[in-house]
């Protein structure tokens, strides 16, 4: 059965996993996986559905597009296919307001609309997660006893760039893996390591554009040094 939420504007969108098997298939089948990019998700909504409303009441238009359509892509790599669609709803409908009256209107609705949506699919996709049999922990990355080379290093960091590239979830688990050896015995300088680390963080909140950025700048740094 498809449920359509209706809230604060004409905009609808409708939920689109009906079972806990249909919400795993684009991911495999991993929950572990999913429960875990779900809570990266969460943790970081908060934070970003604040922004929206408080950009929205200062009517910066082009901080308020850039942010939607970050969420946007974010929403639709965790598989919130409502979230998705109303938020491309909204970056065609604030892209193309042309009257003042209409414009008033959008702004102090898209807040709230967006944040009832996502907390509406959140609800929904948790109450499926419960559904489980499965005995699903977060797994926890292991410290490996693994070192590398700066050559290692760069082959690792090029097979990360390939993931983001294609826009590979397994892109978040690979870095954490590659922090994990370089916790050992790392052959990079402490500021190149927080760069690591920031690049990390950046992956986890499945941010790939700018990731693929912060990437680049620290493989040419490497490459510098070798």
């Amino acid at each position: 059965m498809t449920t359509t939420h209706k809230v604060g504007t004409k905009l609808s969108v409708n939920d689109a996993h009906t079972t806990l098997a249909d919400l795993l298939g684009p991911f495999a089948g991993n929950e572990v996986f999913y429960r875990r990019l779900i809570a990266i998700f969460e943790k970081n909504l908060s934070q970003q559905l604040l922004d929206i409303k408080q950009l929205a009441a200062q009517r910066n238009m082009s901080e308020l597009l850039a942010l939607i359509h970050t969420l946007k892509g974010t929403a639709g790599t965790t598989g919130l296919a409502s979230l998705h669609l109303a938020l491309h709803d909204w970056e065609r409908t604030l892209t193309e307001l042309d009257t003042t009256t209409e414009a008033t209107r959008c702004y102090a609705h898209v807040g709230q609309h967006i944040a009832d949506i996502a907390h509406a699919e959140l609800a929904h996709i948790h109450a499926l997660l419960a559904t489980s049999v499965v005995d699903t922990p977060l797994a926890k990355t292991e410290q490996s006893t693994e070192t590398l080379s700066l050559v290692q290093l760069t082959d690792e960091l090029d097979v990360l760039h390939q993931h983001l590239l294609q826009g590979n979830l397994n892109a978040v688990d690979y870095c954490q893996a590659l922090q994990a050896k370089l916790a050992v015995n790392s052959p990079l300088a402490n500021d190149l390591t927080i760069d690591l680390t920031i690049l990390c963080d950046t992956i986890e909140e499945l941010n790939f554009d700018d990731a693929l950025i912060r990437l680049s700048a620290l493989a040419a740094t490497i490459k510098s040094q070798g």
